[in-house]
């Protein structure tokens, strides 16, 4: 900064010599203009090695955690629980009456709704992890234009079913747009894991 101040010092110098000379004004004007040069690309380095504010490179560890968050509580389920994913088989539980709600906009998909069966004899569901693709079919070929994982909690008992209900993740992110269907929406819902409480938990919750 001293030496921005050294040329601006310059550069009044220079305004009054051309005004005190006249001849040498032309000279003097161009020595201006260097000055000015110099001045404008000293400003535009001094900005380039300011360090970022505090806290900004923290930014994307904090979006890193809202992302794994999910995997977080997958993982404190697993150690209260150990047993809790191998009680009921993924075979034992599984969707019917799949269907998708329409979103905000027009012709794009906002959730899926579906009714989640347990067919275990023994114990109750509550959570269950799915794996969801939608197709968008024109003229009998179908394409995958979504997919999403995920783990949900449920409280399904024995032999029942419950209504459940699958937000489109995408669907509300700034930077992603909404999933649009062109032809046929055709819904692709598998379930992929399962959890439930020990025989006990479930008779004295009931």
């Amino acid at each position: 900064m001293k030496i921005e101040a050294m040329l601006w010092i310059v550069v009044l110098l220079l305004v009054a010599l051309a005004f005190l000379f006249p001849r040498t004004r032309a000279y003097s004007l161009s020595a201006i203009s260097v000055a000015i040069v110099a001045i404008v690309a000293i400003i535009v380095i001094a900005k380039r090695d300011v360090p970022p504010p505090p806290g900004s490179a923290a930014l994307p560890a904090v979006q890193k955690k809202a992302i794994d968050f999910e995997r977080v509580q997958v993982e404190k389920l697993d150690k209260a629980d150990p047993d809790a994913k191998n009680r009921i088989r993924v075979e034992e539980i599984r969707f019917d009456q799949v269907r998708a709600e329409a979103g905000a906009e027009r012709g794009s998909l906002g959730a899926i709704d579906a009714r989640l069966y347990n067919d275990s004899a023994t114990y109750a569901l509550t959570d269950y992890g799915y794996y969801l693709a939608v197709q968008d079919c024109i003229k009998s070929v179908c394409t995958t234009v979504f997919d999403q994982r995920g783990l949900s909690a449920a409280s399904v008992p024995p032999n029942q079913a419950r209504d459940v209900t699958i937000a489109i993740r995408d669907g509300n992110t700034r930077d992603r747009p909404p999933i649009k269907i062109l032809g046929t929406a055709k819904i692709l819902l598998t379930p992929v894991a399962t959890r439930a409480q020990p025989a006990s938990a479930a008779e004295s919750s009931d």
